[in-house]
């Protein structure tokens, strides 16, 4: 019975989080088979015995009930009730604003829809800087339309109102919630960041020690997820357990009570500054039940701590946020550190005679007639043995992150675990430093520290942001997996971890099994790129009035963009900004697209060149217009024919004798080719919805 609670908890938190993704109809499915396996559990005496399994599978019907009973008690009647349509909306402000993609993001608590009393989260998107604080209520108009990102429908966000210009009223708060104080303070952590180091620096401790991930500049970003570090600019169990940690062994010999009770203040506060971020919470829970079983002198089980808070977070947060992407791979990773680090760093630290980790005792050399002080070999055998604890927590957590994080996004590091060995130490001592400075900068008297403080925390900080961006720009470092032969490498790998756990041999198998795998995985990489850089790929994105293609030639992007508006088009940009750091060339079929896109690119995405064919106007680089048929050459064997029909451009995309015409919707295509030659060399079309 120990590990009941954590059998059951990851079982009801993972069905919770596939019911996220998965239709009605499959939850429905899932939570019917897992009914009744429970009940014909129950009825064969050695599985009842057990209870382990039958509860399993009673979690996995109760996981898809909460769900589907959440949708459509929740979620349904607000969005069919207001969704699609334009209303008076009065709203507070209920979260700190944000920028990205150069657009303004304002999460607000509706109290009146129409005239009618409502409670539910919008989101409200605006390319304009609304003068407004937390708690402060607005008074405006706008178009409502469903969510379609599940990255804000797993934060309870299932309506959004985008509008590039809004026009509002404001009410300043009357009275503040104690959430509001809890981003007065946050707004300070970022002044003591700002004033005591430079930008880049400022930016990475408040990614790491407050969570503002937007503070970083886009190439930072991209250097950290090159590097498969990018955890580490993510507020996760990693950074809670830190802090907690070191104030649990600043306070040891504190009475247990009040230790208690300052441990729980902490942990309230810090989760309100980070934002009440999902993996913080899970952070929080876990941390919660481990310092109150210490006080009252239980026996703590891990696993069970990750179990409860896998059935309290969906009742804290809300069932979709078991979808919370940052949630699931800090859930896993947690998960895979707890059951495999141990046995891993075993395998690869050196031990004693009693199979226990050698470590050096350094307090031998602050006591006075000591003789067994550590040898040199002690100490590098000790030293030795930390960074093989580092490495095989990476190795852990990534049995089930690297998958997961496959699937969700598309791509992996192959520098991941030399980036973790690496930057672990630097992160660690960032955020204790970060805690220190912050705090004393607070204190008018004891800002001297802070100031020297912030020397090695800058020093530190110079050397993450050279390892990730050296680590991220080696060849080869960030692979995309869209190729069959990552799936087959996947195969073949589940089929070697077989191979290696089907004899009792203390896994002997494992080190041949790993070198097999890694040369595959190497092979099938280098032959996937060597395939890319020769291949020509046309890419096509939906952008609900249009479509948007991407022509990709030797890693090249070029985009044409075919009646899609500015605002549908920005959440293709948001897709390929995580795979291109830009386009060469955009089409654009008017001079306000033009400049929307021009302001987009100025932050996250950049344009080379703009061919612009409904006006003439500048709007900043280089910018080609024209009003009748045009062909430009993009690329050795790669050009773009331009054919009017009316005020619509008809592209034909020609490389090598490859001819790719895109149609858009209402062109007389007919007469647009009539006489030009071109009708014969279609070698396929593509049509927009």
């Amino acid at each position: 019975m120990k590990r009941l609670l954590a059998q059951t908890g990851i079982t009801y938190f993972s069905v919770l989080a596939v019911a996220f993704y998965v239709s009605v109809t499959a939850t429905a499915i899932i939570g019917a088979v897992g009914l009744i396996a429970g009940i014909v559990l129950l009825c064969i005496e050695k599985t009842r015995r057990t209870i382990f399994i039958p509860a399993m599978a009673f979690a996995a019907a109760l996981a898809c009930i909460v769900n589907i009973g959440y949708t459509f008690i929740f979620v349904t009647p607000v969005t069919e009730k207001y969704a699609y349509s334009e209303h008076e909306i009065e709203a507070t402000l209920i979260e700190e604003p944000y920028k990205a993609y150069s657009m303004h993001y304002y999460r607000l608590r509706v109290n009146e829809i129409d005239g009618e009393e409502a409670t539910f989260d919008l989101l409200l998107k605006t390319g304009r800087v609304l003068d407004v604080d937390v708690d402060d209520t607005l008074y405006f108009s706008a178009p409502v339309e469903k969510v379609q990102n599940n990255y804000y429908i797993s934060k309870v966000c299932f309506l959004m109102s985008d509008v590039y210009t809004l026009s509002y009223d404001a009410q300043e708060a009357e009275s503040h919630t104690l959430y509001y104080h809890a981003v007065r303070l946050r707004k300070k952590l970022r002044i003591a960041f700002d004033r005591l180091l430079p930008h880049d620096c400022a930016s990475l401790c408040k990614a790491v020690f407050i969570g503002d991930k937007y503070a970083l500049d886009l190439d930072i970003r991209d250097s950290f997820r090159f590097a498969g570090a990018s955890y580490f600019i993510v507020i996760s169990g990693m950074h809670f357990a830190i802090l907690c940690l070191l104030l649990y062994r600043l306070l040891r010999k504190a009475n247990r009570w009040l230790r208690f009770f300052v441990l729980m203040v902490f942990i309230a506060v810090y989760m309100a500054v980070t934002g009440f971020q999902p993996s913080v919470m899970r952070s929080g829970v876990m941390m919660a039940v481990f310092v109150f079983g210490n006080t009252i002198y239980r026996q703590t089980f891990s696993l069970n701590h990750l179990g409860f808070a896998g059935f309290l977070l969906p009742v804290l947060m809300s069932p979709y946020a078991a979808g919370d992407v940052g949630l699931i791979l800090s859930f896993y990773a947690t998960m895979s550190i707890l059951l495999w680090a141990d046995p891993i760093s075993k395998k690869l630290c050196r031990t004693d005679e009693f199979d226990n980790i050698i470590h050096a005792d350094y307090s031998a050399f602050f006591k006075r007639g000591s003789e067994q002080k550590p040898s040199a070999r002690l100490i590098l055998t000790d030293i030795y043995n930390r960074f093989a604890m580092i490495l095989s927590v990476g190795l852990a957590a990534n049995i089930l992150v690297f998958p997961t994080s496959v699937f969700i996004f598309g791509a992996f590091s192959l520098v991941t675990l030399l980036s973790s060995v690496l930057l672990y130490p630097a992160i660690y001592c960032i955020v204790v430093l970060s805690l220190f400075m912050s705090v004393v900068f607070l204190i008018m008297p004891l800002r001297f520290i802070a100031v020297i403080i912030s020397y090695p925390l800058l020093w530190l900080c110079r050397y993450v942001l050279w390892v990730v961006g050296g680590l991220g720009s080696l060849p080869f470092a960030y692979v995309k997996v869209n190729f069959p032969a990552f799936y087959v490498w996947l195969c073949l790998t589940i089929l070697l971890g077989i191979w290696v756990l089907i004899p009792r041999n203390g896994y002997k198998r494992l080190p041949k099994a790993a070198a097999i795998s890694a040369v595959l995985l190497a092979a099938a990489v280098v032959t996937n790129t060597i395939i890319s850089v020769s291949t020509l790929r046309l890419e096509v994105y939906d952008c609900g009035k249009g479509i948007c293609a991407g022509v990709n030639s030797g890693g090249r992007l070029y985009l044409v963009s075919m009646d899609a508006e500015s605002r549908e088009f920005y959440s293709v940009l948001n897709t390929l900004s995580s795979k291109y750091g830009g386009a060469q060339v955009v089409l654009c079929k008017n001079e306000r697209q033009a400049e929307k896109l021009s302001n987009y690119s100025s932050g996250e995405f950049a344009f080379s060149d703009y061919l612009l064919y409904d006006s003439d106007a500048d709007v900043g680089g280089r910018v080609i217009s024209f009003a009748d048929n045009s062909t430009f050459l993009l690329d050795d064997d790669l050009t773009l024919r331009v054919v009017m029909s009316g005020k619509r451009a008809v592209p034909l995309i020609e490389a090598g004798d490859r001819r790719i015409l895109i149609i858009p919707p209402k062109a007389e295509i007919a007469r647009a080719l009539a006489g030009r030659g071109y009708g014969r060399a279609i070698r396929g079309d593509l049509r927009s919805r």
